[in-house]
C-alpha cells in the first residue's frame, strides 16, 4: 500500500496543461503564416500576368517609331588649328670631338689629366686635356692644326692662329709666324701654367734635338712618317682643309708643307719659347666659349683616341620624328608658328633648323655626327682621320643623327642660352584656318557623290541646305567657307536625324560623310 501526498498530485496536473497549449498555439501560428504567403504569392502571380496583356492598340503603339528627332551643334568661328607635338632635347649647335696626340719629344700618347668636367665652360687659351704631360689648348678656328708651326712660317693655318690670338694678345693677321707671333705663343702657355716649346736656332729641317723639357719639331716626318697629330678635327663645314697640302701633315723637311709654307729660316741665335707650336698641342673650335658635353676617356688610357667632345655656338632643340612627321615638316609652310611648351624655352618661339633622315646621313663623329643648326659647322673628328670625317654643313647641316633609320629635326629657339640635355616639348602649326572662315563638326557636312558638300542649318523649325568648300579637317572638326552669304557663327547646323528618312541621307540624296 502506497501514499501519496494529495497536495503534489494537484501541482503536477496543471502545468503538464500548460506544455499541451503552447504547442497547439505554435502549431495554429505556422498554419496561419503559410495561408497568408500563399495569398500573397497568388496575388504577386495574378499582378504580374495582368501587367503583361496588351491589347492591339498598345501592342501598335509600342512597336511605332520614335517621334523624329534632331542632334545640332552651333557654328564657330574660331580658327581650327592643327598642331604636331614633339619633345626634344636641348643641346648646342654644332659638336666637336676633341683627340690626342703624341707630343714631341714623348715616346707614348698617355692622358695624364682631364681637367674639363662635364658641363663646364671653356673659353679660349683653356687647356682641355693633358697628354703625356704636354697641354691641349683650345683656341677658336675654322679648320684643325694639320702641321707643326714654327717661327718663319707662313699660310692660312698661321692667320688662323693669329686671329685666335689677337684678341687675347693683340696680335698682328700678317700670315708669317714672327716675333710678334712667337711672343703671343708663349705667353698663351704661361698662362695656361706650361713651359711653352722652343725652337731650333738656325735649323730649316724641324728635327734634330731639343732643350729638356721642349718641344722637338718634326721628329715624325724625319722618321719617314706622318708627324703626330691631335688637337680638334673640325673642318668648318668646308670639308676639306684649306691649303694644297695642310691636310696631309708634314712636306718634306721642318713640316711646312701649307699654302705659301715657305718657310723663312729664323735668324741665328739661342731658341726661344714660342717659336714652336705643335699640332698635337691646340684644338681648334668654331665658336667660343664652348661647353664640355662628355668625358670620353680617363686618366692613363691611351690618348690617340676621342678624349672628349665640345659643344659649341648656339643651342637647338633635337627631336626624333617619325616618317610621316619628317614628310609634314618638310613641306612646312614659310609662315608656319613654332612655339615651345614645357621646359626652359616655354613661351617662345623658334625656327625649323634642318632635317635629317637614313639617306642624309654622312661620316660623322663618333658622338654620332650632330648637325650644327645655326652655323653650319658640323663637326667630327677621329685622331689621324682629318676633315674627310666630317659632314658639311648647309645652313643646318647633316650629320649622322638620323643613324639606325631614325628622322630627327632641329629647331632654334630663341632667347638665352638653356643647358645642355634638357628636355623640351615643341609645338609645330602645321595648318591654320585662314581669316573668315568657319568651324563645325565633322559630322554636319555632308557630301553627295558628286564631291559637292553642305551643311544643313535649322533655325525656327526650319531646314536649308548652304553650299561649303571644306578647307581641311582636324580632330573632328572641320574648317569650312560658304560658298554664299547663309552661313554665320552661332547658328545651329544639324548633326543626326532621327525617326525620318533622312537617317540615311539628306532631303537632296547627300550622305554624311565629312569632306
Amino acid at each position: 500500500m502506497s501514499l501519496e501526498d494529495p497536495d503534489e498530485t494537484q501541482v503536477g496536473r496543471p502545468s503538464a496543461g500548460r506544455a499541451t497549449d503552447a504547442r497547439r498555439r505554435s502549431r495554429r501560428g505556422l498554419v496561419v503564416a503559410a495561408v497568408v504567403l500563399v495569398l500573397f504569392g497568388s496575388s504577386g502571380s495574378v499582378w504580374w500576368i495582368a501587367s503583361q496583356a496588351r491589347t492591339p492598340e498598345q501592342r501598335a503603339a509600342d512597336a511605332a517609331a520614335p517621334p523624329p528627332s534632331q542632334i545640332t551643334a552651333k557654328v564657330s568661328d574660331q580658327q581650327l588649328v592643327e598642331r604636331m607635338e614633339l619633345t626634344g632635347k636641348v643641346e648646342t649647335a654644332s659638336r666637336t670631338t676633341i683627340t690626342g696626340g703624341r707630343p714631341q719629344g714623348t715616346d707614348r700618347a698617355v692622358v695624364t689629366a682631364l681637367p674639363a668636367a662635364a658641363g663646364k665652360s671653356l673659353k679660349a687659351g683653356a687647356v682641355v686635356a693633358e697628354v703625356s704631360g704636354r697641354p691641349v689648348l683650345l683656341l677658336p678656328g675654322r679648320f684643325p692644326a694639320y702641321r707643326d708651326l714654327k717661327a718663319g712660317d707662313k699660310g692660312p693655318d698661321v692667320q688662323q692662329l693669329q686671329r685666335a690670338l689677337q684678341p687675347l694678345y693683340g696680335t698682328a693677321v700678317n700670315g708669317t709666324y714672327g716675333p710678334a707671333t712667337v711672343e703671343a705663343v708663349r705667353k698663351l702657355y704661361v698662362a695656361a701654367g706650361y713651359e711653352a716649346p722652343a725652337g731650333q736656332g738656325q735649323s730649316t729641317t724641324g728635327g734634330g734635338g731639343s732643350a729638356a723639357g721642349t718641344a722637338r719639331t718634326g721628329g715624325a716626318a724625319a722618321a719617314g712618317g706622318t708627324a703626330p697629330r691631335g688637337g680638334a678635327e673640325t673642318d668648318g663645314g668646308t670639308g676639306t682643309a684649306p691649303g694644297g697640302d695642310g691636310g696631309n701633315g708634314p712636306q718634306g723637311s721642318g713640316g711646312s708643307g701649307g699654302t705659301g709654307g715657305a718657310s723663312t729660316p729664323p735668324a741665328a741665335g739661342p731658341a726661344k719659347p714660342g717659336e714652336v707650336l705643335p699640332a698635337a698641342e691646340v684644338a681648334y673650335v668654331g665658336t667660343l666659349p664652348a661647353t664640355v658635353v662628355q668625358v670620353t676617356a680617363a686618366v692613363g688610357d691611351a690618348a690617340d683616341k676621342p678624349l672628349l667632345v665640345l659643344g659649341s655656338g648656339g643651342r637647338q632643340v633635337r627631336a626624333v620624328l617619325s616618317a610621316d612627321q619628317r614628310t609634314r615638316l618638310r613641306d612646312l609652310p614659310a609662315d608656319a608658328v613654332i612655339r615651345f611648351g614645357t621646359g626652359p624655352y616655354e613661351g617662345r618661339e623658334g625656327t625649323l633648323g634642318s632635317l635629317d633622315s637614313p639617306s642624309d646621313g654622312k661620316n660623322g663623329d663618333q658622338q654620332g655626327g650632330k648637325s650644327g643648326g645655326q652655323d653650319g659647322a658640323a663637326t667630327a673628328g677621329t685622331a689621324g682621320a682629318g676633315p674627310a670625317g666630317t659632314a658639311a654643313g648647309n645652313g643646318g647641316g647633316n650629320g649622322s643623327g638620323a643613324e639606325g633609320g631614325r628622322h630627327e629635326a632641329l629647331f632654334v629657339p630663341t632667347g638665352a642660352e638653356a643647358k645642355e640635355g634638357s628636355t623640351q616639348q615643341i609645338a609645330v602649326e602645321l595648318r591654320r584656318s585662314p581669316k573668315g572662315s568657319l568651324t563645325v563638326p565633322v559630322s554636319a557636312v555632308w557630301t553627295d557623290l558628286g564631291g559637292s558638300s553642305t551643311v544643313t542649318v535649322t533655325e525656327g523649325g526650319k531646314e536649308r541646305n548652304i553650299p561649303v568648300e571644306v578647307l581641311f579637317t582636324h580632330e573632328g572638326l572641320s574648317a569650312v567657307h560658304a560658298l554664299d552669304e547663309n552661313l554665320a557663327a552661332g547658328q545651329t547646323v544639324v548633326l543626326v536625324r532621327r525617326g525620318s528618312p533622312a537617317d540615311s541621307g539628306s532631303e537632296d540624296g547627300s550622305g554624311g560623310t565629312d569632306g
